[in-house]
């Protein structure tokens, strides 16, 4: 059987460029788990959006191409820039050359915020969108309290970046564009891969008639397989939290700021709070915004780690925090479970399907709101400091 998959994520058979981090994490782990099926042979098609061309790789039943889709010269640059339809036409052209030449049984989409969820209506082999986020909640969740408009949101930026904040704002409002897309997407595929009720209810409001596969997200091996396991360790008048993936509006780096400056101001707990993922230049934005410095609260942000570093920080905190106003089924809050830890998380799309109805449900926050959110993070230090 061959099997054609659309990815977002860019892949490569080259070990140094499959770190497992910054999001490829999950798919490489996942195309481990589908090499090692007999007889199943896979297509990874990926956008190339790079200036630098990428070639086609192959192995006995792997085959790895980049759909080089850079565009030139200022007028292309500034159409873009206004619309994404020239990008999407051309993509799904070269997506559809891509499905003659190699005959597969069936295709495999990625997502359905980009556009090769559409080569179901040119096709007729059988698709399947495989749910990720859903664009329609990011963008309900772009602006951050204390901000009316995407002006608000990029303003900082008018004077230092001119040409930044006008590519940001631009951008930003493409998302509508993409929004739209994503509707149609949803209506008009029949079958699709959902892995939590928020997805699954999502997609049956779009489309009454879709045919659901439930289908859990792969984890990275290094997680999988590790033998130590987290053990509580608190230490009188110290609390280290971690939080891990990349510093987005959207993954609530305002949440951890005030957070951490309620824990600051209003116990005698001094707080270590580790991003793996963001880095200093990720958080002056949410610094500016929130007028709380990361440094005078504890907030370290530990940049790009690989997934042995990553465990190694985890195992040595004392809860790990997932802040987040939009997520489906993030794999940060299932790597910290699967290696024992306590796990504040807020409740956002799917992440409520990631806990066993044993689990305690004050540990599942409202999003933005650091007071309740700072609360629990201390009385759940407090449970860990009695118990050690």
């Amino acid at each position: 059987m061959k099997v054609l998959w659309f990815s977002v994520t860019p892949l490569s058979l080259k070990a140094e460029e499959n770190t497992g981090i910054e999001g490829k994490g999950w798919i490489s782990s996942l195309l481990q788990i589908a090499l090692g099926i007999q007889d199943l042979e896979l297509v990874v098609v990926y956008g190339n959006q790079s200036p630098f061309k990428k070639e086609v790789e192959e192995t006995e039943r792997l085959k790895i191409i980049p759909l080089n889709i850079c565009r030139y010269g200022k007028r292309q640059i500034i159409k873009d820039m206004m619309t994404s339809r020239e990008v999407d036409d051309f993509v799904i052209s070269e997506s559809l050359k891509i499905v003659q030449e190699n005959r597969p049984d069936l295709i495999h989409v990625f997502g359905a915020e980009w556009c090769y969820g559409m080569l179901a209506s040119y096709v007729t082999i059988p698709v399947v969108i495989h749910i990720q986020g859903l664009w329609s909640q990011i963008r309900n969740s772009l602006l951050l309290p204390g901000q009316s408009s995407l002006f608000d949101r990029f303003k900082p930026e008018l004077w230092n970046h001119p040409l930044g904040f006008f590519a940001r704002y631009q951008y930003y409002n493409l998302s509508m564009e993409r929004h739209r897309r994503e509707e149609e997407i949803l209506r008009r595929n029949t079958n699709f891969m959902c892995r939590t009720r928020w997805d699954q209810s999502v997609v049956r409001f779009y489309n009454k008639n879709a045919r659901i596969f439930h289908v859990d997200e792969a984890l990275r091996q290094e997680f999988i397989g590790c033998k130590d396991r987290w053990q509580p360790h608190a230490e009188d008048k110290k609390i280290v939290l971690v939080t891990t993936g990349a510093c987005y509006s959207i993954k609530g780096p305002d949440v951890v700021l005030k957070t951490a400056r309620l824990i600051r101001e209003n116990t005698d707990c001094q707080v270590e709070w580790k991003w793996i993922g963001g880095t200093d230049e990720d958080i002056r934005e949410f610094e500016r915004l929130t007028k709380v410095k990361a440094q005078e609260v504890g907030l370290r942000m530990m940049g790009t780690l690989s997934a042995a570093e990553m465990i190694r920080e985890l195992l040595s905190s004392d809860m790990y925090v997932h802040a987040s106003y939009s997520d489906n089924s993030p794999n940060a809050v299932c790597e910290a479970q699967y290696l024992g830890m306590p796990v504040i998380a807020t409740d956002t799309g799917g992440v409520i399907s990631l806990f066993s109805e044993q689990y305690d449900r004050n540990m599942i926050v409202p999003m933005n709101d650091p007071f309740y959110l700072a609360s629990k993070i201390m009385e759940l230090r407090e449970e860990g400091f009695q118990n050690s």
